[in-house]
C-alpha cells in the first residue's frame, strides 16, 4: 500500500462524500419533477442511452479481458474481469426479466 494514503481519512470522507451527493441528487430530482422535466421523451432518451452504454460496456470488457489473458494469464486481473463479466450479464438478465414481466 502506498505510504502517503490515509485510510482513515479516506474512510471519513466517502460517507460524507456519499451523503453530499445524495442531497444534491435529491434537491436535483424534486427540482425537475417540480418542472415536468422526467417526461416520456426524456425517458426515452435515457432508455436508448443505457442500451448505447451496456453495448460499449460489454465490448470493452471483453477487449480488456482478451488483453488480460494475453499479457498476464489467469492471475488476480484475470479473475476479478471474469466476475465482473457475470455480474454484468446476471444484470442484464434479471433487468430483462424484469422488464418483461411488467410488459
Amino acid at each position: 500500500m502506498n505510504e502517503s494514503f490515509d485510510i482513515w481519512s479516506f474512510m471519513a470522507g466517502l460517507p460524507l462524500g456519499l451523503l453530499i451527493a445524495s442531497i444534491v441528487m435529491f434537491i436535483s430530482w424534486r427540482k425537475g419533477k417540480k418542472e415536468r422535466r422526467f417526461d416520456e421523451r426524456y425517458t426515452r432518451i435515457h432508455e436508448q442511452a443505457r442500451s448505447f452504454s451496456w453495448r460499449v460496456t460489454t465490448v470493452t470488457i471483453l477487449i480488456v479481458w482478451g488483453i488480460i489473458i494475453a499479457v498476464e494469464g489467469p492471475r488476480l486481473a484475470f479473475f476479478l474481469m471474469s466476475g465482473l463479466w457475470v455480474v454484468h450479464m446476471l444484470s442484464y438478465a434479471i433487468g430483462a426479466a424484469l422488464a418483461g414481466r411488467k410488459n
